[in-house]
């Protein structure tokens, strides 16, 4: 208690120091317990699930890679022919999106967009730990639904929604559901989310597919469901694997050369390790960047405390002295100087959390979690994070307690110290530890900025600007074909729209679908198992959107209308043209392409970038249509609130029951960009707390080289040395220092950034100047923190400092 009550009063008798130790330490606390926070949520992801031990997730491998969709007919037969397999369940993501409505009464009606629909078996609640607020948990029975308590209460206003129906009007038609569960909220940190789970029994009937046959759950044809097994416990998931892959190969002779994986479901959100080659929905990578990050910043924080201990250890130096000559022993000193630093680290850590509170808002926006300390209360997490503080503290502090403890009282009290401390070596390779990992941080962030901006820069071969996205109507009704086409002329005689094309999808969001089997008329051996992504889009797409064509033209709108079933006509990019055999691609032109029958070329577009520069062109295929899933308005950006409400009225007349919702292209497709400019901020953020910490720890080197020099600042005065020649002695060794760290830093941002840059097919390079402009910030960073304590030394009086002998 004794030893405490004295470390409080050496706080508060040496306030600046500490207060500069304090915040320099809860600065660090504070960035890992943040990053701590999102690791841990990572870590955590999925594992609510009761059988997350025992659950799958199925992919199909062969030779030109790996597909992460299954065909849902396999379900069923899975279970049937496979004791081991407790449940088999299909997963359908991206099909069931629409307008879901409700009418109470006479009132009128509600009616929302949703896009968080899934369609899914009837056994999906039993094998995924989703927990039921009411209802039954089997969706076995079509046109029956699950909806998350918030979906419900958005509805009903209420979360007893069971027995109500409501009506979904989505690609399939317009369909009634019975609401026949309510579950919680799903977790953020769940892969599979949704706040509305159709049944995908209701597809099973022909009439609820609106003419969708490929959307048949018990096809064996197409691929387009996830699909999840969960396994008796105590099997051998290789066993069943291999049993599994030697099934699908005898089911079907296109499966001859197919394995199928059991990707554990521990492993869907992170790797295990970096060379993982199954996708999952987290990134490996960045977590562990992150978690370098975070431990980088906590070090220097205490590399930082080293430094400004160490500088105080001259105006305590005589204290020690006269505790040694007084009978302390050196235990005693250092049990009274980790006393101290316990403290410190105690008060720093409470400013820590109040730190985290102020910036949790700002980064829970960084990477669009809802995180919270709470977090950390997973497993072991709190435990180590709470190991990791102590131990740095501890480690830290001994150092400065053992450096303290270790001068002899007689050279302490002749006021020798200087003689005796060796630990300026030491400091110096701290500051240019500090520094060096600074360089690495803003050498960083302007590569991460540099490629965001050649991303978003970067010509995409199409145009993207002054082009108004406007969502087509889901709810329908008779004679719906016909308000389409004239809801889209209406939009054409508007006198502030230029051009008007409509697509089933938009470029940044993806295509239609992808599908396999399609050749030129004399294939090459294997050229049936080449993957081609369909998009559906009217007359007008390419001409609305700049995209040029290589050879042929576009539809027409007769080609439109009679849609791509029917005119039997497509158009090819560059990449597709390659695939299918066609050299040069232009050569498409005029050919014909079987996809169970003959279909025309009649134009190669050349190759853009229909999603982002995170991957290569795709091959891609486009069929005709009217299309109303995307109305596509090309127009100038003046009055623009006014044109978007001119637009809202006549689309409410024209599709009643459906909500008014619009979006920006190029907003839209920048979207893809937001890990990269999130991952941005952080490194923004980690190099201003990096730099800030730096510079306090070379601050009080800077004090310390002062004191030292007292005696020679204040005869070099006498004998006419300026306060500019005072500040450049001073100033001189640091900026040595920073020029060490600014050779080491370097080649490890130039080889860390390098390594991130080669996962972008498309990315810029690293130029000489990012160096030049690191190394010239830290420079100065450096010499304007230096000056400030040279620059007071400089001004001190000679005379006073003389007299300190």
């Amino acid at each position: 208690m004794y030893t405490f009550k004295t470390a409080v009063r050496t706080i508060k008798r040496n306030r600046v120091f500490s207060a500069i130790n304090i915040v320099g330490l809860a600065l660090g606390i504070s960035v890992f317990l943040l990053i701590a926070e999102f690791v841990a949520s990572e870590w955590g992801a999925n594992r609510f699930h009761k059988n997350f031990n025992e659950l799958y997730r199925l992919v199909i491998s062969n030779k030109e890679g790996e597909s992460y969709y299954v065909e849902p007919g396999y379900a069923p037969v899975l279970k049937q022919n496979f004791p081991a397999i407790e449940h088999a369940v299909r997963v359908a993501d991206g099909l069931g999106a629409g307008v879901i409505s409700y009418r109470e009464g006479q009132k009128e009606a509600k009616a929302f967009r949703e896009s968080r629909v899934l369609y899914v078996d009837g056994n999906f609640l039993e094998a995924f730990s989703f927990p039921l607020l009411s209802g039954t948990a089997s969706l076995s029975q079509p046109l029956t639904m699950a909806l998350t308590e918030t979906m419900a209460t958005k509805l009903f206003g209420t979360v007893n929604g069971v027995g109500k129906t409501v009506t979904m009007s989505n690609q399939f038609g317009n369909a009634i559901y019975t609401v026949t569960s309510v579950i919680k909220d799903i977790p953020a940190n769940s892969d599979i989310q949704a706040d509305i789970l159709l049944s995908i029994h209701t597809l099973e009937s022909a009439g609820n597919r609106d003419g969708n046959d490929w959307a048949d759950p018990n096809t064996l044809s197409n691929a387009f469901t996830a699909m999840f097994v969960q396994l008796k416990k105590g099997s051998n998931p290789a066993a069943v694997q291999a049993q599994v892959t030697d099934f699908a190969r005898k089911a079907q002779p296109v499966n001859a050369g197919v394995s199928v994986v059991f990707q554990p479901f521990k492993h869907l959100h992170l790797a295990p390790d970096f060379s993982y080659p199954y996708q999952t929905f987290g990134s490996y990578k960045l977590v562990f960047m992150l978690t370098v990050v975070s431990l980088l910043i906590l070090l220097i924080a205490w590399v930082n405390y080293i430094n400004l201990s160490t500088v105080q250890a001259l105006r305590r130096a005589r204290e020690s002295g006269v505790r040694k000559v007084l009978g302390a022993t050196r235990w005693q000193l250092v049990r009274h100087h980790l006393s101290e630093t316990l403290m410190i680290t105690l008060l720093s850590t409470l400013l820590a959390l109040a730190f985290v509170q102020v910036m949790q808002p700002l980064f829970n926006q960084f990477t669009g979690k809802p995180l919270s300390l709470r977090d950390l209360n997973r497993g072991w997490f709190l435990a180590v994070s709470a190991m990791v503080i102590l131990l740095g503290s501890v480690c830290s502090g001994g150092y400065v307690a053992f450096v303290l403890s270790s001068y002899k009282p007689v050279q302490t009290l002749r006021g020798k110290i200087d003689r005796v401390s060796n630990g300026i070596s030491l400091r110096k390779v701290l500051v240019v530890f500090q520094f060096s990992i600074s360089v690495i941080f803003i050498i960083g962030t302007i590569i991460l900025f540099k490629q965001l901006t050649f991303m978003k820069t970067e010509s995409l071969g199409m145009k993207l600007d002054q082009l108004l996205l406007i969502q087509g109507p889901t709810v329908s009704s008779e004679g719906q074909a016909e308000r389409n086409a004239t809801f889209k002329n209406q939009l054409r005689n508007l006198p502030f729209v230029k051009k008007v094309a409509a697509s089933n999808n938009i470029p940044g969001r993806g295509y239609n679908f992808s599908t396999a089997g399609i050749t030129r008329e004399n294939p090459a051996p294997g050229d049936e198992k080449k993957g081609y992504n369909m998009f559906i889009a009217d007359e007008n797409f390419f001409d609305v959107y700049g995209i040029q064509f290589a050879e042929g033209h576009p539809f027409s709108a007769y080609d439109a209308m009679k849609s791509w079933n029917n005119s039997h006509k497509v158009i090819i990019n560059q990449k597709a043209a390659a695939a299918l055999g066609f050299q040069p691609a232009e050569s498409a032109v005029g050919k014909n392409i079987l996809w169970g029958q003959p279909f025309e070329v009649i134009g190669v577009v050349k190759d853009y970038h229909h999603l982002s520069l995170h991957s290569s062109i795709e091959p891609v295929i486009y069929l005709a249509s009217v299309s109303y899933s995307f109305f596509i308005v090309q127009t100038d950006m003046t009055n623009l609130d006014k044109k978007i409400e001119t637009i809202g009225k006549m689309y409410k007349t024209a599709f009643p029951g459906n909500p008014y919702e619009y979006l920006f292209a190029d907003e839209t497709f920048n979207k893809q960009y937001r890990a990269e400019q999130d991952l941005g901020n952080i490194f923004i953020a980690a190099a201003l707390v990096a730099i800030f910490i730096a510079c306090m720890g070379l601050f009080g080197l800077a004090a310390f080289s002062a004191q030292q020099r007292i005696k020679e600042i204040g005869i070099r005065k006498v004998l006419g040395a300026s306060v500019t020649d005072i500040t450049s002695l001073l100033s001189k060794d640091f900026i040595k220092l920073v020029f060490v760290a600014i050779m080491i830093g370097s080649p490890i941002a130039w080889w860390a950034m390098h390594t991130w840059l080669q996962e972008f097919p498309y990315r810029t390079g690293i130029d000489w100047w990012v160096f030049v402009a690191a190394g010239m910030a830290a420079i100065f960073i450096a010499l304007a923190t230096v000056s400030t304590q040279a620059i007071k030394s400089a001004l001190a009086n000679p005379v006073k400092s003389l007299k300190t002998e």
